[in-house]
Formats: C-alpha cells, structure tokens, sequence
C-alpha cells in the first residue's frame, strides 16, 4: 500500500488534491510575464566556450557590432540619377532614426568615408554630403565610387544598378523589429526603385519570430487533435478533457519553473508543449483499465485502486525512460538543447506525479465514463485490430521475404545516411517566396554579401601592422579569400593604407601598392585616424597594431 500512498491520499481527498495542484498551477504563472526569447545562434555555446570568448574578444579589440542590416536599393535604370540618391538620402536619415539602430555609424551614399586628396593634402570625408543633382555632379560622384574599389561590390554594384545601407544593431536590438520598422519606411516609397532588407538578424529574428508563432498556432491544434482523438476511442469527454488539463498543467509548471530559474525559451524549447501533450496521452491506459475495472467493481474507490495498481508500473516505467531519455540532453554542449531536454524531462516527471494524484481525484468526483470501446471479457480485450493481425500474419507465414525485405530497407537507410548534409543556413528555411530570402539572394549576386565573417592576424611585436611586410601578407591574404566563390568582398587595414598612398600620389596606378616605408604607414594611418569616423580604423586594427581585422563579406551562410 506504501507504493500507491499517492494514489490513496488522492482518492480520499480528491477535492485537497485538486485545490493544491490549482494553487501550483496559479504560482507557475506567476513569473510567465517574465517570459523572454532568444534566437542569437551565439547564445546556443555556453559563454565559456572557446568560440564564443573568441568572439567577443574579436568584437570588442575592434569595436564590431554583433548584428548589421543590410538595406538593398536596386533600380534597373541605375541608382545613380538624382531621384534615386535623393531617396537613399532621405531613407539613410530616417533609418538613423529607428529605435535599436546605431545611428552614428550608419553606412550608405551619404555616410560612406571617402578617401581623396586635394592639393596633395589628405582629404577624408562623407562620399556625398547632398545628393547631386546636375549630370556633372553625378559624374563626380561616378568617378569618385568606381575610382575607389573600397566602395565597389560594398556601397555600389558593378553595373550601377544596386546600392547598400549598412545598417548596424545596437546590442540587444531585436532584428526583426528593427527590419519592420525600415520595412514600414520603404512602404511609403514610391518610384521605380525595389528594396530589399536582409541579414543575419532579419533572418534569424524572423525565423524565430515565426517559429514562436506557429508553435502559438499548432499547439492548440495539437490539443484540439488530441481531444478529438481520445473522445473518439472513448465515447466520453471525460478521459479527453482530463488527459488535456494533465498535459496543460504540466506545460504551464514547466515553462514556470524555467522563467523562474531565469532560462529563455529558445526555438527548441517553442515545440516542448507538443511533446508534453503527446506524452501525456499515455494517462489513455489508466482511463481504459478504469473502465473494466468500475464494471467489475461497484466500488468506485476499489476501482480505482486496482486500475492505479494494474497500471502503476508500466506507466511509471515509461515515464521515467521518457525523462531519462531527454535528460540525456542536459549534458549535451549546446544551451537550446540542454534547456528543452532539461524541460521536456521536467514536464514528464510532473505529468506521470499529475497521473498519479490529478487523474485518480478526477475519478472520485466525476461521473463514470462510459467508454464504448471497453469490452467486458478477457477475450475480447486481448484482440488486435485486423490491420494488425494481418501484417503479424504476413510475417508468421513468410519469415524469409520478410527478412529480406528489411535487410534492403536497412542498407537503403544506411546508405542514405552517407548523404545526410547539414544545413545551417537559415536562409534556405524560408520559402524561396519569403520577403527574408528574396532579399537575401537578390543582394547577395549584386553585392559582396549579407553576412559578415572576420579574420584575425596576431602578432607580439608593437606597431607590427605598420610593417610594409605585415600588410603585404594581409593583401595576399585577402587575394586567396577572394577566390572563393563565397566570398565577395573583403576589407583590411592594408585597403586603407593603399588607397591613401595612390591619392597623395594623383592616382599613379604605381603608387596602388603598400608603401615600403614603416615611418610612411604609420603617419598615413595617423592622418586617417584623424579624419575618418572612429571605426573605420578600429574595425580593422587594435590600438597597438599587433591585431588586424580582415572584414569579410560572404555571399551566402554555407560558409562552412
């Protein structure tokens, strides 16, 4: 009797018992306001991970902003005519303006630093401080970009059809919102031009934003499905009702005790709830033994005991390797999957207690349900339905093709896991259709590239970045990741320091090169320093020169 102390207290005080897990239920709710997301692939690794100290090393030794928009401007008659940059200007202010966009370092037409020399002085300053509007001013500002390759393939298309504004994310900043926010501003542009708004956080706050919305959408389906199903197999709502309250109250302690213990709810743990009602329609075996026990028994109490007895042990069993087997998880290295495993675990635990307590009070107070597909005799209840019995049939009566047939289906299977491709491109998870990928595709063949990648260089000598060697090797460098077909464009220190040497020097295509001279680097770099925005030296070398960032723009997220 110890064993089912439970199940005995439950029966007797059915009332206490549902009163207690009502009372529960309402303290989960408690800290659900409190509820956060997170989709950032970045919070997956633990913050010790290797990957992730590196990371945030790099960013913050060069200023880098964890997230970039990329807002494409595209029009087939070319984007340099004075409409068309008189709307890149307007939209460049307006998307200063959005909440969550670092507004000061907003790169477009109208922001881009340009490198140009005047009287062989050196002159750093915005590409375009108004739009033009003459042809000979759009002439200039023609020759200005294609005379500058750190703006071709990055602010302008080759073929003059495209531009770009780069557009960085405070910290914290949720992409998507920010994506409809310059969405909504670009909806009141009218013309010729077609915009596109793409990115690493467009994609990724997008996805997440849908996957929250959907589980919003097919859980209750999934519980509707559920109740439907268990109402048809017992002619009674009694067990489907019941069994959903079981899966809801377990859903709810869960997500409480996770808000309360301070987790997010990632993506995987979005699609905990559907597992939590499947898991639940286990309490189906404690309803259909209720049934045979109750005609056998006209002692409701006694019934219930000796179902909670018959059942007890294969429902407890299985409970307990469900947990088992998603608390596995909880050693995994990834955080979204330790959270869901750890999660799912939890709600199976409170769901076999909530089988053991909730079920067995529901019993003592509610009207017996009359499951029509309970069957009195022992014969009847040991049949199997006739699709069962005649594939059991089949394999009894031809164990050899059986077999044979299995073995070609586990070489088939086997096989197939030799081409199994892991796709971590979240692009590629919306529709071809999808505004997301459209967007993406369409900035990503007529520009360098949505996504950004950075290559470090070390070294522990001082000022080693002011070496005619060291910016040699880092151009070399650039040269061999240029060739692959992912990347599109890139930019370093090295960019910088050749195009200042060809502009002091009336653009001689001799002087593209890296000067030979230390002493020469470095007072180009002061002067650059000096006159550019903040983070145009800082994003591609460290205060000390012993670090240099090769920014890399890649074409696509399979970049592997």
């Amino acid at each position: 009797m110890k064993r089912r102390s439970l199940v005995t207290f439950s029966v007797d005080h059915p009332k206490q018992v549902l009163l207690a897990v009502a009372a529960l239920t309402i303290l989960a709710l408690i800290p659900l306001p409190r509820i956060r997301t997170d989709t950032n692939p970045k919070n997956m690794l633990p913050p010790t991970s290797d990957v992730r100290v590196g990371n945030a090393q790099v960013e913050a030794m060069f200023r880098l902003y964890e997230d970039m928009i990329v807002v494409g401007i595209e029009n087939d008659g070319g984007v340099l005519q004075p409409v068309t940059l008189e709307k890149v200007a307007r939209l460049t202010r307006a998307i200063q303006d959005v909440p969550g966009v670092a507004a000061a370092d907003v790169t477009s037409f109208l922001t881009a630093t340009n490198v140009t020399s005047e009287a062989g002085t050196l002159k750093v300053g915005p590409l375009m401080t108004d739009p033009p509007r003459s042809e000979a001013e759009i002439q200039a500002l023609r020759q200005a970009l294609f005379g500058n390759p750190l703006l071709i393939d990055r602010i302008v298309s080759k073929d003059e059809k495209t531009t770009a504004i780069y557009v960085p994310l405070e910290k914290g900043a949720n992409g998507k919102s920010v994506a409809d926010a310059i969405l909504s501003i670009l909806s009141k542009e009218r013309g010729a031009e077609r915009y596109y708004v793409a990115g690493d956080p467009v994609a990724r706050d997008t996805f997440g934003d849908e996957m929250f919305r959907l589980m919003g959408l097919f859980s209750p389906i999934a519980g509707a499905i559920m109740v439907a199903v268990l109402f048809l197999m017992f002619r009674s709502f009694l067990p489907a009702l019941t069994t959903m309250a079981v899966a809801m109250i377990a859903i709810v302690w869960s997500f409480g005790v996770l808000v309360a213990l301070g987790f997010p709810v990632h993506i995987m743990s979005s699609m905990s709830p559907v597992f939590l009602m499947a898991i639940a329609t286990d309490s189906i075996h404690i309803f259909n033994e209720y049934a045979f026990r109750r005609r056998e028994s006209p002692d409701r109490r006694t019934a219930i005991l000796a179902t909670m007895d018959a059942v007890s042990r294969p429902v407890r069993y299985t409970a307990l390797a469900t947990a088992a087997g998603f608390g596995v998880l909880l050693i995994m290295g990834i955080i979204p999957v330790r959270v869901f495993g750890g999660l799912v675990a939890f709600g199976t635990v409170m769901l076999r207690v909530l089988s053991f307590s909730f079920i067995p009070a529901v019993l003592s107070l509610a009207k017996d349900p009359k499951p029509a597909r309970a069957v009195p005799d022992d014969e009847a209840r040991t049949r199997s339905p006739g699709l069962l019995r005649g594939i059991a049939a089949v394999g009894a009566r031809h164990p050899a093709p059986v077999l044979a047939v299995t073995v070609i289906l586990v070489a088939v299977a086997v096989a197939g896991t030799t081409r199994i491709v892991v796709n971590n491109n979240m692009v590629e998870w919306f529709r071809p259709s999808s505004e997301v990928r459209v967007a993406d595709e369409a900035l990503n063949r007529q520009l360098g590239g949505t996504s950004m990648g950075y290559v470090v260089a070390s070294s522990k000598d001082p000022e080693f970045f002011k070496r005619p060697e060291a910016l040699r090797a880092i151009e070399d460098l650039q040269a061999r990741l240029e060739k692959h077909a992912v990347v599109g464009k890139t930019l370093s220190v090295a960019d910088y320091v050749k195009r200042i040497h060809l502009v002091l020097h009336d653009g001689d295509p001799k002087c593209d090169v890296v000067p030979d001279n230390a002493e020469t680097i470095g007072q180009y770099l002061f002067l650059f320093g000096m006159a550019a925005r903040p983070l145009d030296l800082d994003n591609v070398v460290d205060y000390s020169f012993q670090n240099a960032n090769i920014a890399v723009q890649l074409r696509t997220w399979d970049a592997n």
